[in-house]
């Protein structure tokens, strides 16, 4: 017959599974039945304000082409299993010399939120955005009827170095004839604007 077991043995054998397979941290592993937040209130205004840089028209913008004039944009952002090719900031970017620390906190930021996905909010953008913003739904119909003057924006979240001075932030512009690219696109913050620093188009869908 077995004799009880000492505590420290039990909590030993509650442990171990623990030890076996460690919890991931948030955003690190794909969710099975991910649910869609808002950007959360921490970072909402400079998410916000990077988007206004980077939509069709705006200063910021480098790959919109120019024929096309009627944008909308997708109001729930991507994570890294909705891009094609799926490549990290780093296999497109390289960290500036005078700051690579920023760099490298924004991309430790992506590592552990590349599977999340946000919901944009019109009410919540300042400066407020001036592209409507479409459903899943929406996106879906317009990408099926792929009219030749119409086009759609997409985003990721944006990730931040430790002192949300530095982004990184993925910008995908589609259209049927014209452009389906995206971007990986590098900021900073300076004077208390942001200001794109770097930006390589490669292929996507």
């Amino acid at each position: 017959m077995l004799g009880k077991l000492p505590l420290f043995s039990l909590v030993l054998l509650a442990l171990a599974p623990l030890a076996q397979n460690p919890p991931a941290r948030p955003g690190t592993q794909r969710p099975n039945n991910a649910s869609t937040q808002p950007i959360p209130v921490e970072r909402a205004l400079d998410s916000y304000a990077i988007y206004s840089l980077l939509i069709p028209g705006a200063p910021a913008d480098k790959i919109a082409p120019a024929e096309i004039h009627n944008w909308g944009l997708a109001d729930t952002t991507v994570n890294i299993t909705d891009m094609n090719p799926a490549v990290p900031p780093d296999g497109e970017l390289k960290a500036p010399p005078d700051n690579a620390r920023a760099f490298n906190e924004a991309l430790r930021d992506y590592g552990l939120h590349r599977y999340q996905r946000f919901l944009l909010d019109a009410d919540s953008s300042h400066p407020r955005l001036t592209l409507s913003l479409l459903s899943g739904r929406q996106v879906n119909n317009l990408r099926q009827s792929t009219p030749v003057d119409s086009g759609i924006t997409f985003f990721s979240g944006v990730y931040f170095n430790n002192a949300q001075n530095a982004a990184l932030v993925y910008v995908n512009d589609w259209c049927a004839n014209f452009c389906a690219a995206g971007q990986w696109v590098y900021l900073e913050k300076q004077n208390g604007q942001w200001v794109r620093r770097s930006g390589i188009v490669t292929g996507g869908a």
